[in-house]
């Protein structure tokens, strides 16, 4: 079967899903590999994740791949992950425009550009090359913090000359990383941390939570259409009393 086949009905299916993906370091640990084995397992994971979004027709989704703070790791690990992304760009490069596919950047640019030259590149191309893409939106958060976003977005904001008692909240959704786009109603964290880590603090204020007990490698399809499917089976309230929504209290 499919998982298409399987997918909910279509107003039961969010329209960006944020991937946390979490324990790729502590599954390699407990397997006894290197922790680069780790994130490139992972990565295979990511990868069943962006099939489910694009099978059940979900048309944003977000994945986390470097953290504002992951820049403490050793120097090793830090290197094996940016190569990883690099090659999986390489790799997808010529699918994303035969697969509709628009790619987008979220965090600092300049961190990455001084240290990784060619992924920062490679980056700007995939941007401008999927601009027109349609229907799905892949999200990479690189060098990406949730306290650093907001930062950002209030310098431009307040550079732009604006008087700041007027600013309301859709000026500053204007100057986040994911202006345009709708905000996120699905967040997934892998192994079993209960805890978002700044993720789209201000965009994900609503957004159902589905945290999965396993480390990011063991994933499969089965376990990100399960989160679908849990999403799809919650009420969200938005702050309104049932009686609002016309149930019964």
């Amino acid at each position: 079967m499919s998982s298409s086949e399987a997918a909910p009905p279509l107003e039961r299916i969010p329209q960006h899903i944020v991937l946390i993906p979490d324990g790729n370091g502590r599954w390699a640990t407990d397997k006894g590999l290197p922790v680069a084995e780790g994130h490139r397992r992972g990565a295979e994971a990511v990868k069943a994740f962006l099939r489910v979004c694009r099978d059940w027709n979900v048309p944003y989704a977000t994945v986390w791949g470097f953290s504002t703070e992951n820049w403490e790791r050793s120097g090793l690990e830090v290197k094996a992950i940016m190569h990883i992304i690099e090659v999986s760009l390489r790799r997808n490069r010529r699918n994303f425009k035969r697969d509709g596919i628009r790619f987008h950047h979220l965090g600092r640019r300049d961190r990455i550009a001084e240290r990784y030259p060619r992924l920062s590149k490679l980056m700007a191309d995939l941007e401008a090359e999927t601009r027109q893409n349609r229907p799905f939106t892949l999200n990479l958060a690189l060098d990406y913090g949730g306290r650093d976003e907001v930062v950002r977005a209030v310098k431009r904001l307040l550079s732009e000359g604006g008087d700041p008692a007027g600013i309301r909240w859709e000026h500053l959704a204007t100057h986040l990383d994911t202006a345009g786009q709708p905000d996120p109603d699905l967040i997934i964290r892998s192994s079993g941390e209960h805890r978002l880590s700044g993720i789209l603090p201000l965009q994900g204020a609503y957004a159902e939570i589905v945290f999965v007990p396993h480390f990011l490698p063991a994933l499969q399809e089965s376990d990100f259409r399960d989160a679908i499917r849990e999403f799809g089976s919650r009420q969200r309230r938005f702050g309104r009393r049932p009686i609002e929504l016309g149930e019964e209290p």
